[in-house]
């Protein structure tokens, strides 16, 4: 019994020795904003709890300034050109030897192929004739994968081809 009554001292005096401290802290969302016109100019004044500051959002000449800790929400414009993509079909993949390529559309400019390896390495360069379809022997390449890049006037594609 006296063994026992140790043995729980021992361990109370552990855990309290060696215990987390327990620090003040709070989590809020409390706070205000408010916007005001000074001198013609108006300003939105927003602070929460331990911060206060002017933030708000200047442009000019396509360059953006934010100001302040919190930070408004972001603006995105995408902009989606589609005639400046070159669609085709890319067939087989996985490719063994002869991979075919079928454009979608009429090509009416030499159509650059660039073939990159996954690291970026260039591996080669090669200048096609306008043609709506042709193959690209690829037997000699090792196993892996590749970024193939055809380039026709303005018009790009990219893919990813699979060699077996």
């Amino acid at each position: 019994m006296k063994k026992l009554g140790l043995s729980f001292i021992f361990l109370i005096l552990c855990f309290t020795g060696i215990g987390q401290n327990v620090q003040r802290s709070s989590l809020s969302s409390s706070g205000v904003s408010k916007t005001m016109e000074i001198a013609g100019t108006s300003y939105y004044i927003s602070h929460s709890v331990g911060q206060q500051s002017a933030i708000g959002t200047l442009q000019s000449n396509n360059n953006t300034i934010r100001q302040g800790f919190q930070q408004p929400p972001a603006s995105i414009k995408v902009y989606i050109n589609d005639t400046s993509n070159l669609s085709a079909h890319i067939f087989p993949n996985p490719v063994e030897a002869f991979v075919t390529i079928a454009f979608n559309d009429v090509v009416k400019n030499p159509i650059q192929i660039e073939l990159f390896n996954i690291a970026g390495k260039h591996i080669f360069s090669k200048k096609q004739a306008p043609t709506n379809s042709f193959q690209l022997d690829i037997s000699q390449l090792a196993s892996g994968t590749y970024l193939l890049t055809l380039v026709a006037g303005s018009k790009k594609l990219t893919a990813k081809l699979i060699k077996k």
